[in-house]
């Protein structure tokens, strides 16, 4: 394995030789909402969509990139609980995820509870075990690799055809583009439906700004605290709540 890993990296460095290593991917992000409901929620599967989904737009150069969201239209919900008729809107909470490669640098301008958070710090750190597992997305031959911690198991699958260690969302840190993460057996997917390349302006690039400062950490604290409160104070309204990772 330690000889297929250095075969990729050699691989990886000739090309960047001689490409211009930038451009843009489409990913398609679909959750299954079911499985994240609470098990004291579980009536409301037949109440919403099992599973919901949103493109993201990452733009990369060899130095850094930009993760954010398309626009796109609120989705509307309406259906009945025992006699009572209820209406909800669904609208994704902004996200953009930066990185600096070269700094290994990562940051994250996410809203939550419609507050904005400006997360930072260096970029996730997954230890990743590259498997023997190889399939085809889009036109790019993709190898696998897998991670689990105390909660996720994840498996992903890059290419080396983009030589660039970057993925979506904070995923990275193969030899070649993330083009797949699979997390909990199908709980999440991350996709990418689209490669476009093409050169990338330097102001797609820039570092967020807005929110308060806060560490990985604290954010994850303050998500712990915000949805203990929610699931003390929600009653038996249709209100959904959905684990976050």
């Amino acid at each position: 394995m330690k000889y297929i890993v250095s075969l990729i990296m050699q691989i990886v460095l000739m090309v960047s030789m001689f490409a211009q290593i930038q451009g843009k991917i489409v990913y398609e992000d679909k959750m299954d909402v079911h499985r994240r409901l609470p098990p004291d929620r579980a009536e409301m599967k037949d109440m919403i969509p099992q599973f919901r989904t949103a493109k993201f737009e990452l733009y990369y150069t060899e130095e850094a990139s930009k993760y954010k969201e398309r626009k796109q239209e609120e989705e509307e919900i309406t259906g009945t609980q025992g006699n009572a008729q209820f209406r909800m809107r669904m609208n994704a909470p902004h996200r953009e995820v930066y990185k600096n490669l070269t700094e290994d640098k990562m940051v994250d301008e996410r809203e939550f509870m419609t507050k904005m958070f400006l997360i930072k710090g260096k970029a996730a750190p997954f230890a990743w075990k590259i498997a023997d597992g190889q399939k085809k997305i889009m036109d790019y031959a993709c190898m696998q690799a897998t991670y689990q911690d105390s909660t996720h198991s994840y498996v992903v699958w890059f290419t080396p055809q983009i030589p660039v260690s970057n993925g979506p969302d904070e995923y990275g840190g193969l030899p070649g583009m993330i083009m797949q993460v699979d997390i909990n057996g199908g709980e999440r997917t991350i996709t990418a439906i689209e490669v476009v390349d093409e050169a990338v302006d330097a102001e797609l690039l820039q570092e967020p700004t807005k929110g308060k400062e806060v560490t990985q950490e604290e954010f994850r604290e303050i998500m712990r605290e915000k949805m203990k409160e929610m699931e003390a104070t929600h009653g038996g309204g249709p209100q959904m709540i959905i684990r976050q990772n």
